[in-house]
Parts: C-alpha cells; sequence; structure tokens
C-alpha cells in the first residue's frame, strides 16, 4: 500500500514537472522571430504569409528589390538555417506574387555533350568562381556564385554567358517541397 500511494504521488510530481517546462518553452520567444522583427524594422520586408512554413524559419540576412526598388520586378530575401541548408534566396514575382526557393550560394551547369568538367577550370579561375560538387554521369557541375548580394545568382548565370559553347544549360539551383 505504502508502494502504490508513492508510485501515485511520484507520477503526479512527475506530471506537475513536465506540464511547467512544457508552458515554459510555449511561452519562450523563438529567437529566429525577434532577429526577423529585427531585420523588419531595418527595413526587410517581412516573407508573405502564403510561403511555406519551414521558409519562415529562417533568418533575414538580405532584402532587395531587383533590379532595384524604384523599377522593382522582384522582392528577394536572402535566408539563413542552422540545421538545413544554410543559404536560401527566395524570389517573389511582384507582378504574379509566385515565389522561388534556390540556395543563394550555388547555381547548377548542364555540360554541353562531350564537355568534361575540366574543361571549365579556365572560366572559374577567371570569374574567382569554386566548382562545388560535380556528376559525370549527369554531365552536371555545381558552382559558387560571384558574391553574397541579393542579386549573386542572376549575377553569376550572366557572367557565365562568354563561356556558354560549354553548357546546354545554366540555372539556379531551385529547391523544392515536399507535396510541391
Amino acid at each position: 500500500m505504502v508502494y502504490l500511494i508513492g508510485f501515485i504521488l511520484g507520477s503526479l510530481l512527475v506530471s506537475v514537472i513536465l506540464s511547467r517546462r512544457a508552458s515554459k518553452g510555449e511561452a519562450a520567444i523563438d529567437p529566429w522571430v525577434i532577429h526577423n522583427m529585427e531585420a523588419v524594422a531595418c527595413g526587410a520586408e517581412p516573407l508573405p504569409d502564403h510561403m511555406p512554413a519551414s521558409i519562415h524559419k529562417g533568418r533575414i540576412i538580405g532584402f532587395g528589390y531587383l533590379p532595384d526598388e524604384e523599377k522593382a520586378e522582384e522582392r528577394v530575401w536572402l535566408l539563413n538555417y542552422d540545421k538545413t541548408y544554410p543559404y536560401i534566396r527566395v524570389v517573389e514575382t511582384m507582378a504574379t506574387g509566385e515565389s522561388s526557393f534556390m540556395a543563394a550560394d550555388q547555381i547548377s551547369i548542364y555540360l554541353s555533350e562531350g564537355v568534361d568538367v575540366t574543361e571549365l577550370k579556365p572560366m572559374l579561375d577567371e570569374l574567382g568562381l569554386r566548382l562545388r560538387m560535380f556528376n559525370r554521369k549527369e554531365g552536371l557541375a555545381v558552382i559558387g556564385v560571384l558574391n553574397t548580394q541579393i542579386d549573386a545568382v542572376p549575377s553569376t548565370i550572366e557572367a557565365l554567358q562568354p563561356w556558354s559553347y560549354l553548357f546546354e544549360s545554366i540555372e539556379a539551383d531551385v529547391l523544392r517541397f515536399q507535396g510541391q
């Protein structure tokens, strides 16, 4: 009987402790939310609500309009994540409201038939770019971008155009979410 009463009291005590911890955890303010509120206060626009929930978990580290604020066609956010892919570029086309998500720090090059990834070296050296990954079987090379600005992806794609004979296509390293 004494053991049963001790067991019940112990269970109740553990239950109270766990429920207190859970309520404190729910009341704590997410540091990413605070960072993003500060970024918005400094001029960045908040991410639109219609974007995937996982996108809203990133820290806003850059924001701007392309081609510029006066002739804006796109709103661009650069986001940082600690536990997933570190740098994401979010682009919203202002005319349609459509959004796209891509790596902010790399692009994909699909090589022309017969071109080996080693043939990219002079181009990469001249532009100061780095080969991050390649897949000879698929003819794919992933390279870093020119800078860390909001226009880094399109600027890098444009800078590679003089070497277009080396590749079939260059594109942003697009991210796809489950269910898309």
